[in-house]
This record gives C-alpha cells, sequence and structure tokens, in this order.
C-alpha cells in the first residue's frame, strides 16, 4: 500500500517542484513550460501563505506531486479559492492527486468560510480538456464542470490593416498611468463570469510581472483623454520549443461598457498584432471564455484567430 506525506512547501523545494510540473507538462503535451521563475512568482504572493496554504506530497521520501490553493478575497459578486497543482507521472493513479486535492478542497473552503462577507462562495479548478485524468480527479472530490475557455490562434501574416475609432486614440502603455488603466480594467470585466475588481497588487503582477510586455501592450483614450480601453500582452519564450513557433499572447482585452461597439478592442488588437510582427513573433494568442457576454469569440474569429486548445473549470458551490 502507497504511503503518501503531505507536508508544506518549503522556498527550497521550487526547483524540484518546477521539474516535476515540466515533466508532467511534456507527458500531457500542455502547450506551456512553467519556468522557475514564474513559479515562484505564483507562490511568493501575498495571498500564499506556504505554511497553511500550500502541500508537497511525498512517495518513500520522493516528490510525487504538490497542490496550493489561491484565495482571492472580494467585496462583490462572488468569493473563490482556486486550486493549482500537478502529480508526477510517474506516481499517478496510486492516490496522489486524491490525497492533494481533498487537501485542497478542504482548505480552500475553510478560507472561503472564513471571509466575513456575505458573498457566494465557489472552489475552482482547470485543466485542458484532453487531460481526461484531471477531470476524473475534480469530478471524484465534488467539483462539476461549469465554464470553457478557449485558446484561439492566428499567424502574424497577412497583417490586418490597423483601424481607426472616432472619438479614439490607440497608443502605447504609458508609464505612469497604471492605477487609472487598472480602474477602467475592473469596470469593463465588471458584467464577465467570474470576474472581479483586480487589486492593485496583481494589477502590477499583470503588467510588470513575469511574462509581461509593456512595450508592446496598449491602450485607448477618448477626447478627454480618459482611458476606454487597454490590452495588456504578454510573451512566453520558453513555449516556443515545445509549440514550434513564437507567440505573442493578447492576455487581458477590456472596453468599458459605454465605449462597447464602436471597434475598440478590434484596434487595440490590431495595434498589438503589428507590435508582435515588428517584434520577430510568428502567431498571436487570445484566450476567450466561450460565452463571453461581449461576443469577444465571435470578434476574434473575424480577425482570423481560430481555435486550438479549450480548458474546462470546475468548481464546487459551497452551501
Amino acid at each position: 500500500m502507497t504511503t503518501i506525506e503531505l507536508r508544506p512547501v518549503r522556498p527550497g523545494d521550487f526547483g524540484e517542484i518546477c521539474a516535476l510540473h515540466q515533466g508532467a507538462q511534456r507527458f500531457d503535451g500542455v502547450p506551456q513550460v512553467l519556468e522557475l521563475d514564474e513559479l515562484e512568482g505564483d507562490l511568493d504572493d501575498e495571498h500564499v501563505v506556504l505554511a497553511t496554504d500550500t502541500r508537497l506530497a511525498e512517495v518513500d521520501g520522493e516528490l510525487a506531486g504538490y497542490a496550493y490553493t489561491f484565495h482571492l478575497p472580494s467585496e462583490v459578486k462572488e468569493e473563490r479559492c482556486y486550486v493549482f497543482g500537478e502529480v508526477d507521472p510517474a506516481h499517478r493513479r496510486r492516490g496522489v492527486g486524491t490525497a492533494l486535492m481533498e487537501w485542497a478542497v478542504e482548505r480552500a473552503a475553510q478560507q472561503l468560510r472564513s471571509s466575513e462577507r456575505s458573498l457566494p462562495c465557489f472552489v475552482r479548478a482547470d485543466s485542458y480538456d484532453f487531460i481526461e485524468g484531471a477531470h476524473r480527479l475534480f469530478a471524484n472530490v465534488g467539483m462539476a464542470p461549469v465554464r470553457y475557455n478557449d485558446e484561439l490562434l492566428r499567424p502574424l501574416d497577412p497583417l490586418p490593416e490597423r483601424r481607426t475609432v472616432p472619438g479614439v486614440r490607440i497608443v502605447p502603455w504609458p508609464d505612469d498611468r497604471d492605477e487609472e488603466i487598472r480602474l477602467a480594467k475592473n469596470a469593463a470585466f465588471a458584467d464577465h463570469w467570474g470576474s472581479t475588481p483586480t487589486s492593485p497588487h496583481h494589477w502590477e503582477q499583470m503588467v510588470h510581472g513575469y511574462g509581461a510586455r509593456p512595450d508592446l501592450s496598449f491602450i485607448a483614450i477618448d477626447d478627454a483623454g480618459r482611458v476606454v480601453g487597454h490590452c495588456v500582452n504578454t510573451r512566453m519564450e520558453a513555449d516556443d520549443a515545445v509549440v514550434g513557433r513564437s507567440d505573442g499572447w493578447i492576455d487581458n482585452l477590456g472596453t468599458v461598457r459605454e465605449w462597447r461597439g464602436r471597434g475598440i478592442a478590434s484596434a487595440l488588437i490590431v495595434e498589438s498584432l503589428h507590435a508582435f510582427a515588428g517584434a520577430g513573433f510568428t502567431h498571436a494568442s487570445i484566450e476567450v471564455d466561450s460565452e463571453n457576454p461581449t461576443g469577444a469569440a465571435r470578434l476574434y474569429r473575424s480577425l482570423g484567430f481560430e481555435p486550438v486548445h479549450r480548458k474546462i473549470t470546475h468548481q464546487i458551490e459551497l452551501g
């Protein structure tokens, strides 16, 4: 009988955990490579306490998997806690994933119930649709699929012509307006599923953290100089060897509600495509909620993006 021991992750474990995660990505055919800097950024976060919110699984003293919970406190709409982790393929089907997920769901529920706010509470996890073992594991701990996100791709040759929007200018990302743009982003995403306001801390990570490329990002401003749209772009160079191309990612795109339907998102995307091509990339990628209320999926396809992968989000709603 396999003896599985769980203990909190320590900073000295990061390198070994990263190697395990990369091995699992290769085994599963995931079109991504987790780098150590990225993992360190995920675990060295104000909302992840290693002692209480992480667990490393060992079998006979050997690293077999890990998991952590990521609670995003909110004052509106909902409270949710995400579960992340991985199991070494050599240790799968031995109860390691179950032990980690059972711990993670219990810990996530504790975090959510500790909130003094009376908002709906959800524990969530996601995985690519082709990783069947992950979806079985989610189901075994009581999670149900609730959302589907598609990753779309387009080559950067040919490039569409740049677009103009009356009363709006598309300009490079400024050095001194991050807070103003954050507030516009939060307003733009207020009606999106699963979205709550992004804190200054996490906005800093998104705009200037691992993989961020503010030099290839853009905002839309109206005639009065107010921010009415944004496009945060990223670059994950380590993925190139896996996918066989060099992608620029349109990572976070939004238009404030009163300016929707005027072509701002299209103009931001096209400007990004030109920037990606100028930087020497071969393709552009973007992810979209298949039920996005703004019709984003149709827009992206009209600009030449085609679906290549799908992720499924599973959740438990706490009573």
